[in-house]
């Protein structure tokens, strides 16, 4: 019972990851595509890169990591108030399979998209790649102004 308890605090601590819980679900349909189909053709290849999301200088600033992503491999573009960052990190070298003691790393197509907390200019906006980091520097756009109207009396 001692032990029970335990587990179930311990259950209750940890927070609920959407992307952990997402990768848990990819790998299990691998596994099972591997079994059905063989090792060679099964192969689902999906990752979600890491971003922070920050406002500085009146701009809304997306950091983005994508080692080993060459810029001509992404694609960046805002449509109604959303950031959508699509790409592809390709391997290097071909090595087998059978040849690796652990693989963890993700390659394959990836596709963001991140919901804009305010309306930014789009014709300003500038994208920078740098050391594995995608930076994209959205101009806030102006707030639209409350204007009040007088009611006169007829």
């Amino acid at each position: 019972m001692r032990e029970s308890l335990k587990e179930v605090s311990l259950m209750a601590l940890s927070r609920w990851d959407p992307w952990k819980e997402l990768m848990r679900m990819q790998e299990e349909l691998s596994r099972t595509f591997e079994r059905v189909f063989g090792p060679e053709r099964a192969r689902v290849t999906f990752w979600v890169p890491d971003v922070d999301i920050y406002e500085k200088d009146n701009n809304i600033i997306v950091r983005m990591d994508l080692p080993e992503v060459k810029p001509e491999d992404v694609e960046v573009s805002v449509i109604d108030n959303m950031l959508r960052v699509k790409g592809e990190r390709k391997r290097a070298e071909e090595v087998r399979e059978e040849n690796y003691y652990r693989m963890e790393r993700q390659y394959g197509a990836f596709e963001r998209t991140i919901d804009l907390p305010v309306a930014v200019k789009t014709e300003e906006i500038e994208a920078t790649y740098h050391d594995g980091v995608l930076e994209v520097a959205l101009p806030k756009a102006e707030e639209k102004k409350i204007k009040e109207i007088k009611v006169k009396a007829a």
